[in-house]
């Protein structure tokens, strides 16, 4: 099965591609978050973080670091957000990395699964065997 991005890479969707090289290409989110979300992708249909080859995980850190300076530039946020998303939550069945620009105020927040404050102990016991 081809994903989206592989779609994109191989233009058969329309997309507003920001930065593309031999193994990394990244391009606006199409339901963005805030103006100036985009995506960062390796061209080949790695799935999760785990699969990604250190060099191409290098060059998309390098292109997140330019297009954070970018961002800024562009859009003048109060932050910026990264969010990268594995296994089932991975809705594209594909490795990205988006990087948005965040304002006071807007509305852009997660919900925990309601298991409220830790104590550092508990913390500890959770994590003692990691």
């Amino acid at each position: 099965m081809t994903t989206i991005v592989e779609k994109i890479i191989n233009r058969e969707i329309e997309a507003a591609i920001v930065f593309e090289s031999e193994d990394v290409i990244a391009f606006a989110d199409h339901d963005p978050i805030n103006i100036g979300h985009i995506l960062i992708c390796p061209k080949k249909p790695y799935e999760s973080f785990i699969d990604l080859p250190p060099s191409v995980n290098a060059e998309i850190q390098y292109v997140a670091k330019d297009l954070y300076s970018r961002i800024i530039t562009k859009f003048n946020p109060d932050g910026i957000s990264f969010i990268q998303n594995n296994g089932s939550c991975n809705e594209l069945s594909h490795y990205h990395l988006h990087i948005f620009p965040r304002f006071n105020n807007d509305k852009f927040g997660w919900e925990t699964s309601g298991i409220g404050m830790q104590t550092v102990e508990d913390l500890k016991a959770t994590f003692a065997d990691l």
